[in-house]
């Protein structure tokens, strides 16, 4: 081989990777962007803005964006600003990653909300545990291999089990009867 050869493999070696660092470096810089307005977005919650809240709500309307915004609020604790953001997601994406991540988050959200966080771990509210169950099976019927999806689904039931009465015909009192778990049970994980 000549010498001009490796010199100009070398050269396209040499461009084919500064293609790749260049987009690498666009990718990080738009991560970080991300990152930036989803922090400002829980900082104009905090604040209690607004019109901060419009205005940062408005720099980016990509999915993955308003989906970390969505779960950046839900950690926050602020879920009345959190759940619509789930739901417009699973809306556009019913199917899509970014959904199915949304249905996991709004199922994590309500089980937080129906989960007392007194240190006793009472349950608040029987119809968050409910939508927690709903969300979750859900998205066990779009992706049946996610077992964090089971793993949370088996515990919102642990805590609101569902009885069936044995009997064909189903027992009108029993079906009134709604049976929670002892709140103060110590063999939760």
């Amino acid at each position: 081989m000549k010498r001009s050869s490796v010199h100009m493999i070398f050269g396209a070696v040499s461009l084919c990777c500064a293609a790749v660092a260049a987009y690498n470096w666009i990718e990080v810089q738009r991560a970080e962007q991300v990152n930036r307005t989803v922090a400002a977005t829980v900082l104009a919650n905090k604040a209690g803005s607004k019109d901060a809240k419009r205005s940062v709500a408005s720099t980016d309307d990509a999915p993955q964006v308003r989906l970390a915004r969505a779960v950046a609020l839900s950690k926050d604790g602020a879920y009345d600003t959190a759940g619509p953001l789930f739901e417009s997601l699973i809306r556009e994406q019913p199917e899509g990653e970014v959904g199915r991540a949304a249905l996991f988050d709004l199922g994590n959200l309500y089980l937080r909300q129906g989960i007392g966080h007194s240190p006793s771990g009472a349950i608040e509210s029987l119809a968050m545990v409910e939508e927690a169950k709903a969300r979750y099976r859900s998205l066990l019927r779009i992706a049946p291999d996610d077992w964090d999806a089971r793993y949370n689904l088996e515990r919102a039931l642990w805590l609101a089990p569902e009885t069936r009465s044995a009997s064909g015909a189903p027992d009108v009192k029993e079906q009134h009867d709604v049976k929670v778990r002892d709140p103060e049970s110590k063999d939760l994980p």
